[in-house]
């Protein structure tokens, strides 16, 4: 195993995250390979898992990360974090004591280095700040320098793959005019529908029927609910809109979603491995989900709800490329869908959630009611493809 040398940089803060009430673990979440006397332990300290996603959403509020840059950041941490810690407890079962926390902190230093080269010396700083703190229990005789070792190999690994997945690909074609056209200019992302899924078999696999006809009488009553939401707009539209927006300085949709999942990791005291394979498959569903969503509108190119009629009053920002499919609704969509099965007593709890985050779109004057319905529907058929065809659990997942 290659010796990585000591870092020189210091934390003064630790890294944790609040915690939450205790509950009983869910039917759907694996019978835990530690003691109970271990998982009561360590429902006093968040995972590793959980305090460097939480180190992840911070950067992405400090450096206005764009919501799809967002997806990609959490979907290349989490699936590195979980290979990272299957890789390290391979090397147990060769009486090799790597520690999973240490294969964490080097996996997660260095994608967010990747990331944000500029924070390096802040993420090594994580990383000596949780090797000084106690290891948790069940870990005190790993070694956590050759975890972080391993976890560094598997984050080339990834950032390998990361450089070659298309999704900032420059956009060179031209918007297309016609009446029921886009009406924007240099489209966002125009090419992220031509991105390296990591589940999905085409990118266009479940791309949505498509939307009612421009100017037919369904079409025109939608684009009608749109304006007699905007001008009659309560207080309670324009707070769910504006919550939902999730725009700049925040933690956006998908880190939002990244911190549900935390929270439940949390709250039902999952394993490292647990919550790391619970929040791979959240996040890499969800970058599959935006690949989807957006090869589906630059395949409709359907103008926004404003420019069909520009008296439309609009509660956020509206988003520089086509309407149809909403890529919140997908995304909630795909959210509610994952951590649904995997923690069954929540489900109700977030399926709300995800009617919520869809309608905050057509509350905000963004979205017809189809491109909601068709955008939840997509995640929740990209998700469910997904569970189905997650073979990890105790293998790492292959990036091809």
């Amino acid at each position: 195993m290659l010796a990585f040398p000591r870092r020189a940089a210091r934390l003064v803060g630790a890294l944790t995250v609040a915690l939450f009430a205790a509950c009983s673990e869910p039917a759907s979440v694996a019978a835990p390979h530690t003691a109970s006397a271990d998982r009561a332990a360590r429902s006093a300290t968040p995972v590793a898992t959980v305090s460097w996603n939480e180190a992840a959403r911070d950067m992405v509020k400090k450096y206005n990360t764009s919501a799809p840059a967002t997806i990609r950041l959490f979907a290349l941490l989490t699936v590195a974090q979980y290979n990272a810690i299957v890789d390290a407890e391979k090397s147990k079962e060769r009486s090799l004591h790597p520690a999973d926390r240490g294969a964490v902190a080097g996996a997660s230093a260095a994608v967010l280095s990747y990331i944000y080269p500029q924070e390096a010396t802040y993420f090594e700083g994580l990383v000596d700040q949780q090797q000084a703190s106690p290891a948790p229990a069940g870990g005190r005789h790993e070694d956590f320098a050759s975890g972080e070792a391993i976890g560094r190999t598997i984050a080339a690994a990834v950032i390998g793959r990361a450089k070659t997945d298309g999704f900032f690909a420059t956009y060179t074609g031209t918007v297309p005019d016609c009446p029921s056209c886009w009406k924007g200019t240099s489209p966002a992302f125009a090419t992220l529908g031509q991105a390296k899924p990591f589940f999905l078999t085409t990118n266009d696999q479940f791309r949505p029927d498509p939307h009612p006809d421009f100017n037919s009488a369904e079409f025109n009553a939608a684009v009608a609910e749109v304006r007699q939401i905007a001008d009659t707009r309560t207080a309670r539209q324009d707070s769910i809109a504006k919550f939902w927006a999730l725009g700049p300085g925040t933690v956006s949709a998908q880190g939002y979603l990244n911190f549900v999942g935390s929270e439940l990791a949390v709250k039902y005291h999952l394993s490292e491995r647990e919550a790391a394979h619970a929040l791979a498959l959240l996040n890499m569903a969800a970058y599959d989900v935006i690949v989807a969503s957006h090869e589906a509108k630059f395949h409709y190119w359907l103008l926004r709800p404003k420019h069909a009629d520009p008296a439309i009053a609009l509660a956020i920002g509206m988003p520089n490329f086509p309407a149809y499919p909403s890529n919140h609704s997908a995304l909630v969509g795909s959210a509610a869908t994952v951590l649904g099965a995997m923690f069954p007593s929540e489900r109700a709890r977030l399926d709300a959630m995800a009617e919520e985050g869809a309608m905050s779109r057509l509350y905000g004057g963004i979205h017809y009611r189809f491109d909601t319905e068709a955008g939840l529907e997509l995640g929740r058929q990209v998700a469910t493809w997904v569970l189905a065809h997650d073979v990890a659990q105790h293998r790492p997942f292959v990036l091809e």
